[in-house]
């Protein structure tokens, strides 16, 4: 699949724009090659040890988060060194690419951890009105695979995760069959999917799932257009979002234009994440990350088909 990076969601000339949401501000002036990446938990990070593998050339660690309901997830997430690399590939992409390249998009993110996804997996485990088991569940910007891996595990009878980066496809991937080997092939299938390409239609789900997606005003605009898809279809819908995001003032919005009725957030108690973050990831004043887990307040969304006032 060839991508030209000016067409896609995350555009090289707004780095400065989304990483301010993630509590950076690095200058302008400064090559992309100078940036370095800041070990928030270093000390955390050297005593555990975690067990390095490598999923196309890329170094990752072990990341091990205990869940609610179903106990310890097993995740990978880009090394320090692998996040700079990362990010001096999709900092150098410019114009039309190939599917041999690591990165075709050009957006590091997925290649890291967010509160959200922890979140988003607790509230969907905890509530006992879930039916799990007869449910496919999407996730869309699956990311390091923690939602998609844990509600599988929690019993699903199916889950599609959806990035619109093969190399977060390969996380997930890599995570449920390295880690997790009691789920079946069959349970996890990961999909190639560009939330901001409204031609390609949502697969069919009862239960569609985003965790920390609305980095930029144009993700938010789509993630409300998938939502209303969803919604459309009968779907329910649940959206978590870590605070400071820049594109949640614009996915309110764009719900209200599109007929979804008393669309709001009801902040929830999530966790925040440890380990090194390249500084146009994560910034070093980011909530999201710390030296240890802390309480953070996570925003989530549960939609239903009878919000949406009128179908497109």
């Amino acid at each position: 699949m060839k991508r030209n990076l000016k067409r896609t969601c995350l555009l090289i000339t707004s780095w400065a724009a989304i990483v301010h949401a993630f509590g950076a501000n690095p200058p302008c002036s400064v090559h992309p090659s100078s940036h370095k990446t800041s070990l928030f938990a270093k000390d955390a990070v050297a005593s555990a040890a975690p067990s390095l593998h490598h999923v196309d050339g890329v170094a990752c660690r072990e990341i091990q988060i205990e869940v609610p309901v179903i106990g310890t997830v097993t995740v990978l997430e880009a090394t320090a060194e692998s996040q700079e690399n990362l990010v001096d590939m999709a900092l150098a992409l410019d114009g039309e690419v190939t599917e041999s390249q690591l990165l075709v998009v050009g957006d590091p993110y997925g290649a890291v951890l967010w509160p959200a996804a922890w979140a988003v997996a607790k509230y969907i485990l905890s509530d006992q009105k879930i039916p799990l088991e007869e449910l496919t569940i999407l996730e869309l910007g699956t990311g390091t695979g923690l939602v998609s891996i844990a509600t599988a595990l929690g019993g699903a009878k199916k889950v599609i995760a959806t990035d619109y980066e093969p190399f977060a496809l390969k996380l997930t991937s890599y995570a449920a069959d390295t880690f997790h080997p009691r789920l079946r092939r069959t349970t996890i299938e990961t999909r190639l999917l560009d939330m901001c390409n409204y031609g390609q239609a949502l697969p069919e789900a009862e239960l569609v799932v985003a965790a920390d997606i609305m980095y930029e005003p144009k993700t938010g605009v789509a993630m409300a257009h998938r939502a209303v898809e969803a919604l459309e279809k009968g779907s329910r819908v649940i959206v978590g979002d870590s605070p400071g995001r820049l594109g949640r003032p614009a996915f309110l919005e764009a719900l209200k234009e599109l007929g979804v009725e008393n669309a709001q957030f009801e902040d929830t108690i999530g966790r925040t994440c440890t380990g090194p973050r390249h500084d146009l990831i994560c910034g070093e004043n980011s909530t999201s990350v710390s030296d240890i887990p802390k309480d953070l307040s996570v925003a989530i969304m549960d939609l239903h088909p009878e919000m949406l006032l009128r179908k497109r």
